[in-house]
Order: structure tokens, then C-alpha cells, then sequence
């Protein structure tokens, strides 16, 4: 049975290698980089990135450390790219194990059950589509010299001195984050009442304070109504509530989302939602039934974790098994400083599902990791029902946080109940450690956290 697999990104290509071990015949179809957006423009440059400005931070903020300390952008860029090829490397590598055919090109559907490229014909039984998403931009402040968008802003020669990012979401705090540790001048400029408007509102609060903290405006309820290239600058008109303000920065990121992009697929007449996102049904089957869809062409949320899922799903589906993506919940993780993470449910979600939620939550300071790591400037949170004890969300900001995701993910995927999760030993010292406390402090019983 022969797979054509078009798009190598996160999903693309972790379809491919799922089909080739379930035994099918695969071609991936790439018209650019192996291994997409996420580890060439976004996902591992941002975290590359963000990792040499924490380094930098760390020093400039530690007594113990003397001397002049300085950030070189030039270096850390040519190390994100070096970090960028070397997994780019494994995914040729990985693709290449497995017994895939790589064809490089755009391609496009021919008649019946065919894809060009360049001119060459691919014949399939089924078809998977994984073009992804591409970025969203304003009418208002077109992509211009001093105008980018989140692509561009992480392979700049040398970093602005000022930077005003229009989008307050996980990319806009992510970029706000990396800017102002390396002492830059960062705006932001936010549609929605408070920047992460998806997430928990005390999630938001505490980032709006940590940036905030470091200097970064932030204007909620703000939207461009007029933006103005210069010559050393760019100038943006801005409508919030006190009325009208002026911003003026070296470079502008328009980071306001991104949108499915089925390419030329679009005309083999598949279904799509009001967003353009092709429809698929649980085993990522299409409306045409012999293509498959997963990754960012099926929307949101557009996590490189959920791409994974869906790749495999799709391969295992057409190989014939039962499969089926049904996820409880997929986590939301922020790179930014401090990092969050957020699984499951808010408390306003709960309600409106029908449960009766109940919350506890904790600073950090109750860690000693967090605090011997001077990182305890933080909370969790964790949401529960008041009937049945199930676990229903948690969510997290502080530093080094992100690898928390996978327990709390866990946790509601499998409906842990605060009980089960109160009787797991957590290893000390470890940021782990905050989801027993929690438990605890469901069950009335804490020991780290003083009962009020």
C-alpha cells in the first residue's frame, strides 16, 4: 500500500515513520527544510535563544559572579543554528532508517489519486496531508523592512534596542521574554483585556507583573490602528482605552497568530471549518476518504506535541488498526521567563462542563529546589472536582517549570484523583515536589504549605 506523505514538519514526518514501521510503502513530499516551521523558525530557535538570554540574565543577577558580562547576539545566533541543523540532520537521519523516500519540492494534486512535483508524478492509495500553518498579518501594519514577523525576529544579524511586538499570546511573551533579558526596550500591545488570554487569569497576572518587572510596557485592550516605516525606525498609532498613544521602536513583530495552510490542496474539494482548518473525524480521515490530515492544517492548538499525535494516529489508521485521537486535554507550554505551563481545565471551564471545581495553590517558595535555584518567584495551581476528586487542570508559572508539563498532562489524561496523586512519592529536592504538596493540600493534610 503506497503513502504519500506531503509536508515534513513535526507531523509529516513522524507520519512517515509511523507508516514505514506499520510496514507501508512511504514518500515524503518536502518543499522546503525537514522538520517545518517548529524546528527551523520557531520551536528551537526561540528555546535556543532564550536559553543563551537566561544564561546571560543568571549572570548579570548573581552576586557570586564578578566582572563585565556582555550579550554576544552574533554568537548565540550562529549556536541556534547550529543547534537548528544538528536535529534537522537527525530527522534526515531518522527518515532515512526507516526506509522513506524524501522527494524535495512543491507539490500539488494531479488527477485521481496522484501529486506532482517539478513535473514528476507520485502515485498513492492514500494521501496525508501535513502542510501546516503559515502567520497571520495585519492590514493595519504590513510586513515591510522594519515590520516581521516571529520567523524573522530569531535569525536577525544584530538584536534592536527596541522591539514593539503586536500580540500578547505564548509567541509575543515568548519574544518579550528574550528581548528584555538582553536588556532591550520591549512594548506590547495586546487586543484581548490581558495578555495570555487563554489561559488561567492568575497565569496572566503573574506574567504581566514578571515582564512588567523588567521594564516591558505592556497595553491591553490595544489594537494598531496605523503603522509608519522611517528610516532608523518604525512608528505605530495604537487605539486603548485612555485613547489614542503613539509607540515608536527600532523593529516591529506582528505576532498575532497563525492560520491553517493547505496549499493547493484546497481544490481537491476537502471540508474545512470557518478558520480554513481542513475537518477531520478522530482517526484523522478527512471528508475525501482516502486523505488524512494532522498538524497545524487541522488548527488549533498549534503545538508541535499535538502535530506528533495526530501523525501517528493517521499512519496506524490507514495501516488498518484501531486509532483514534481523543486527547482529555493537550498541554500548553510557555518558554517564556517565567516559563508556564498550563493542562486541562480553568476553573470557569469546569463550570461550564458541568463539574463543581474546587482549586488549591501554592507558591513556590515552599520548594527547595526553587529557592536554592533562586527560582521561587511562582505558583501552581491545581483544579479538581469537588465530588469524584478527579483531577481536572493544573497550571504552573515559574522558572523551569516546563518539564513539569508531562506529569500534569498525565495526571488528566488518565484521571488521577488527588488521592492517587497525594499517595506518589516525588522525589526531593525537585520542582516535581508541588504536585504532592497539592494533593496534600486537597486533602486538607499539607506539610509544606501552612493551613490558613
Amino acid at each position: 500500500m503506497k503513502v504519500v506523505v506531503v509536508g515534513g514538519g513535526p507531523a509529516g514526518y513522524v507520519a512517515a515513520i509511523r507508516a514505514r514501521q506499520l510496514g507501508l510503502d512511504v514518500t515524503l513530499v518536502e518543499a522546503e527544510r525537514l522538520g517545518g516551521e517548529c524546528t527551523n523558525y520557531a520551536c528551537i530557535p526561540s528555546k535556543a535563544l532564550l536559553h543563551a538570554a537566561e544564561a546571560y540574565r543568571r549572570a548579570v543577577s548573581s552576586p557570586w559572579i564578578t566582572g563585565t558580562v556582555s550579550f554576544r547576539w552574533k554568537e548565540a545566533v550562529q549556536w541556534k543554528e547550529k543547534v537548528v541543523e544538528k536535529l534537522r540532520r537527525g530527522i534526515e537521519f531518522l527518515l532515512s532508517a526507516a526506509g522513506v523516500e524524501v522527494v524535495r519540492g512543491l507539490a500539488k494534486p494531479g488527477p485521481g489519486k496522484t501529486v506532482e512535483i517539478d513535473g514528476r508524478r507520485l502515485q498513492y492509495d492514500f494521501l496525508i496531508l501535513a502542510t501546516g500553518s503559515e502567520p497571520v498579518g495585519l492590514k493595519e501594519l504590513p510586513f515591510g523592512r522594519r515590520v516581521i514577523g516571529t520567523r524573522e525576529i530569531f535569525s536577525l544579524e544584530e538584536p534592536p534596542a527596541s522591539v514593539a511586538i503586536i500580540g500578547g499570546g505564548a509567541s509575543g511573551v515568548e519574544i518579550a521574554s528574550l528581548f528584555s533579558m538582553i536588556g532591550a526596550e520591549v512594548h506590547v500591545v495586546e487586543a484581548m483585556e490581558r495578555i495570555l488570554p487563554g489561559l488561567d487569569p492568575e497565569i496572566s497576572r503573574q506574567m504581566e507583573r514578571a515582564l512588567s518587572s523588567r521594564g516591558v510596557k505592556i497595553y491591553t485592550s490595544s489594537r494598531v490602528v496605523k503603522g509608519e516605516e522611517g528610516e532608523g525606525s518604525v512608528k505605530l498609532r495604537i487605539s486603548s482605552p485612555g485613547g489614542e498613544r503613539e509607540i515608536e521602536a527600532e523593529l516591529a513583530v506582528v505576532a498575532v497568530g497563525r492560520r491553517p495552510r493547505p496549499g493547493p490542496f484546497s481544490a481537491m474539494g476537502l471540508e474545512v471549518d470557518g478558520r480554513g482548518a481542513v475537518r477531520v473525524d478522530e482517526s484523522m480521515r478527512t471528508s475525501v476518504p482516502w486523505v488524512f490530515a494532522a498538524g497545524d492544517v487541522t488548527g488549533p492548538p498549534y503545538f508541535a506535541h499535538k502535530a506528533y499525535a495526530q501523525a501517528k494516529v493517521a499512519a496506524e489508521a490507514i495501516a488498518g488498526l484501531k486509532s483514534a485521537y481523543s486527547p482529555r486535554s493537550v498541554p500548553a507550554v510557555i518558554f517564556s521567563d517565567p516559563e508556564v505551563v498550563s493542562v486541562g481545565m480553568t476553573e470557569e471551564e469546569a463550570v461550564a462542563k458541568g463539574y463543581r471545581p474546587k482549586a488549591v495553590r501554592m507558591s513556590l517558595s515552599a520548594l527547595g529546589k526553587a529557592v536554592a535555584a533562586e527560582s521561587e518567584g511562582g505558583f501552581a495551581k491545581l483544579i479538581y472536582d469537588a465530588e469524584s476528586r478527579i483531577i481536572l487542570g493544573v497550571h504552573i508559572v515559574g522558572r523551569g517549570v516546563s518539564e513539569l508539563a508531562g506529569e500534569a498532562s498525565a495526571l488528566v489524561e488518565f484521571y488521577a484523583t488527588v488521592d492517587d496523586l497525594a499517595l506518589t512519592i516525588h522525589p526531593h529536592p525537585t520542582l516535581s515536589e508541588l504536585f504532592a504538596e497539592l494533593a496534600e493540600a486537597a486533602l486538607g493534610k499539607p506539610v509544606h504549605i501552612a493551613k490558613l
